[in-house]
């Protein structure tokens, strides 16, 4: 029986606190569903078996505020990592979703209600491999006596 797109998800999350640690970093999983803490940093975690990682809601997507993302692909067998910072991430989004947009009219063609998008790895290969992201996390900012 092939593993259900929870499964996959859930799958995802631990190979993202596995890679962490492998990397060096303290990590876990946080909550149920979505997030891990790496290196004392919350990072939510989308993971594509299928080449891309789908939204189901752009708007909802671009108005999050999610510090870090780590995008785990695994698809044909793949364990790629991708860790993006979440402006960065949003930022591309909006950027692709608003010129597909004016590219089709500001309708989209098949269904007009529909607020669907996805990220190829094409689109997030700055950020592969990109740990170092989570470097300094517990440690205080520069002149920041208080932490």
């Amino acid at each position: 029986m092939a593993p259900s797109n929870h499964q996959k998800h859930q799958a995802g999350r631990h190979l993202a606190v596995a890679e962490a640690l492998l990397q060096g970093y303290t990590a876990s999983l946080e909550g149920p569903q979505t997030f891990v803490k790496i290196n004392g940093r919350r990072a939510a975690v989308q993971v594509a078996a299928q080449g891309a990682w789908m939204i189901a809601d752009v708007y909802k997507a671009t108005a999050a505020s999610i510090d870090f993302y780590v995008l785990v692909d695994v698809t044909d067998g793949r364990r790629s990592f991708y860790v993006v910072p979440g402006d960065d991430l949003r930022s591309g989004i909006d950027e692709r979703h608003q010129e597909f947009m004016s590219r089709v009219g500001g309708v989209r063609p098949r269904n007009p209600d529909s607020r669907h998008t996805a990220i190829y790895p094409a689109q997030v290969k700055a950020w592969r491999s990109r740990w170092s992201l989570f470097d300094r996390a517990d440690q205080p900012a520069s002149g920041d006596a208080s932490a």
